[in-house]
């Protein structure tokens, strides 16, 4: 049986490096393991992060697709190594990381790098490993995303699916597990497949924001669940957890998406489940986000002007658009903030300029807004009680979609998961394409209380910023609060 989700909280000086030394968080195969070795994360599977001692040197690990997120700090002597970025921050007593702060988060709200909110402490990247010694550090990835050409066979997706979640049925044993089922193509996929006795659903009053249809029609068609239970998601509950964000989230990311995710978990913990089966990483895996069929409508276009006899002569001309011009696209489109041109570089270092746009577009979508969005559900799992399980995410599932051919992936959205899970969804949920993802009717709600953090965010004079334009809650809105309360929690009000 998987242990409980725990914490790693460790100080390891470097000359005095252990033997033999190992501690793994998560659902995997390594938690079987008395001591764990290299050799051992190449041959893992599962969702885990931990550290070992091996040759005179610490080891720094993370699952490949980055669902555990483990942190380091190194100042000479020591390594400080912990799943609990809070309580790294203050063991080494770290400042803010305002060149980070300023640059990538509020560029993107992800993370694009190992950088976090702290400055000196570093993430462990997906597919990574990082060896700490007297000699320093160094960065070694274990686990590298493949593209290929094969002909998709929906199949053999259904049977790795079905796989993932048995193995990690397995793991967690005779554990009490639940799903959460949002009525999307993802998580009524899970659902269906991993057959809890109950799931929950999270929803809104207002006009416009249920999702009830699409989780009844699951509901009725499974064997199990049975039931779910409703968790109504209301300004008052909303805004009650926002001044909790930085305990819950060390290291901002994302959007106003966490707070119902916790209000939904906080029930399911108070009910007793220990685990949930989450849709998390359907929309990365199989390409479908709507900027996602943008870009690839208009590659396909851009190829097919090689065909045109008028453009004949044009041919470097395209080929450059589709190496380069895509790449400046995409960077715009991701971008949070203003500054495109720092958006446009990050996704040019990114970009190969020899692959197709497909695999690039893929890559960002698995290497950067995959972990972004698995380390917000971990937090969440921490904080609630009840740690996610994401079948889909599996290594195999992923190495399975990069490994089909470009045009097969994603004619539409996500469309080889819909044609895996044909007979096996209600085709009122497969076929769905107005899944909203967890939006929240701010616009619909009162906002008075974000004045007087945004007024100490601009009284602190890190960023230029203007309170009076922030009257409601939004994307850039919810960027400077999260950043604002974060300071405050973990520094004070001063600067």
């Amino acid at each position: 049986m998987a242990e409980k989700l725990k914490e790693i909280r460790k100080v390891i000086q470097l000359d005095a490096v252990p033997l033999e030394e190992s501690q793994v968080i998560g659902i995997s195969n390594l938690n079987a393991l008395k001591t764990i070795r290299k050799r051992d994360i190449q041959a893992s599977r599962g969702e885990f992060a931990g550290y070992l001692c091996e040759g005179g040197e610490v080891i720094v690990f993370r699952d490949r697709i980055g669902a555990r997120s483990i942190y380091y700090a190194v100042d000479g002597k020591a390594v400080t190594v912990s799943t609990d970025l809070g309580w790294l921050a203050k063991q080494v007593k770290a400042a803010p990381n305002w060149d980070y702060i300023l640059s990538d988060y509020m560029t993107f709200q992800i993370p694009f790098s190992d950088d976090t909110f702290f400055k000196g402490i570093k993430r462990v990247l997906p597919g990574e490993w990082v060896r700490i010694g007297k000699e320093g550090v160094k960065c070694e990835t274990y686990w590298e995303i493949q593209f290929g050409n094969e002909s998709f066979d929906a199949r053999r997706l259904l049977e790795l699916i079905q796989d993932a979640v048995d193995y990690r049925l397995g793991l967690i044993g005779g554990s009490a597990y639940t799903s959460y089922l949002s009525g999307g193509i993802d998580s009524s996929s899970a659902t269906m497949l991993a057959k809890p006795e109950l799931s929950f659903s999270g929803f809104y009053a207002e006009e416009g924001y249920s999702e009830m249809d699409y989780i009844e029609a699951v509901v009725k068609k499974a064997d199990k669940p049975e039931k779910y239970i409703p968790v109504q998601i209301t300004e008052q509950n909303f805004q009650a957890n926002m001044s909790k964000l930085p305990e819950i989230l060390p290291d901002p990311c994302a959007g106003l998406g966490l707070i119902p995710q916790v209000i939904v978990a906080q029930e399911a913990a108070r009910q007793g489940y220990q685990y949930a089966f989450t849709g998390e990483g359907g929309d990365e895996i199989f390409l479908g986000y709507n900027w996602n069929t943008v870009v690839f409508t208009l590659a396909d276009a851009a190829r097919s002007l090689k065909r045109d006899r008028y453009m004949v002569r044009y041919e470097p001309m395209v080929d450059k658009v589709l190496s380069d011009g895509f790449a400046t696209f995409a960077g715009g489109l991701l971008a949070r903030g203003e500054d495109m041109l720092y958006a446009t570089q990050r996704i040019l270092d990114l970009w190969d300029r020899g692959d197709a746009v497909e695999n690039n577009i893929h890559k960002i979508n698995l290497k950067v807004g995959l972990p972004a969005i698995l380390a917000l559900d971990e937090c969440v799992g921490k904080y609630a009680g009840v740690e996610p399980v994401s079948p889909l995410m599996d290594h195999h599932i992923v190495e399975y979609a990069c490994s089909v051919r470009p045009q097969d992936r994603a004619p539409i959205p996500k469309h080889m998961l819909r044609e895996a899970m044909k007979g096996i969804l209600p085709e009122k949920v497969r076929m769905r394409y107005d899944k909203m993802g967890f939006p929240v009717p701010y616009a619909k709600w009162n906002w008075d209380a974000l004045k007087p953090v945004l007024k100490s965010l601009a009284d602190r004079k890190v960023m230029e910023i203007d309170p009076a334009r922030h009257t409601t809650m939004d994307r850039e809105t919810w960027a400077l609060y999260s950043v604002e309360t974060w300071h405050q929690y973990y520094f004070g009000n001063g600067s």
